[in-house]
């Protein structure tokens, strides 16, 4: 009697369909193989290079938040400085600030009347023009 071929029957029992039996066909065929090798180590090598740009590019995102957060500080802080800067200025340049500063500091006075000269101003002289009358 001759054999009946049955190839699907013999694949089924051969290994499970899915995904386990995708996983043991992984595992047993390439094996045999001398190319796996250097395929899974190319494979691992990726995942490993991918692993690491993934993780320091992370650190990175930290780092420049970091940075980013102090320099944000540092401008809050020359802002408030500059406000307290244009007040003190704003407070110098008053007219009665720059008054009680003369008084109690540099003892100064207002004059004595009597002591106040006007001075006529000396009148200007007009150039000559040359090859004219004056």
């Amino acid at each position: 009697m001759p054999a009946v071929k049955t190839p699907r029957a013999a694949k089924k029992s051969a290994s499970p369909p899915g995904l386990l039996g995708a996983i043991q066909r992984a595992i047993t065929w390439p094996a045999r193989t001398r190319s796996y090798g250097i395929i899974v180590t190319l494979a691992l090598t990726s995942l490993v290079v991918v692993a690491l740009l993934h993780v320091w590019t992370r650190l990175e995102v930290i780092r420049i938040g970091y940075a980013l957060s102090q320099q944000s500080r540092l401008h809050q802080a020359l802002v408030q400085h500059n406000q307290r800067l244009r007040l003190e200025l704003a407070t110098r340049k008053d007219p009665a600030t720059i008054e009680k500063i003369a008084r109690e500091r540099l003892q100064m006075v207002p004059p004595d009347p009597s002591a106040i000269r006007v001075l006529k101003a000396a009148p200007v002289p007009t150039p000559l023009r040359p090859g004219g009358d004056h």
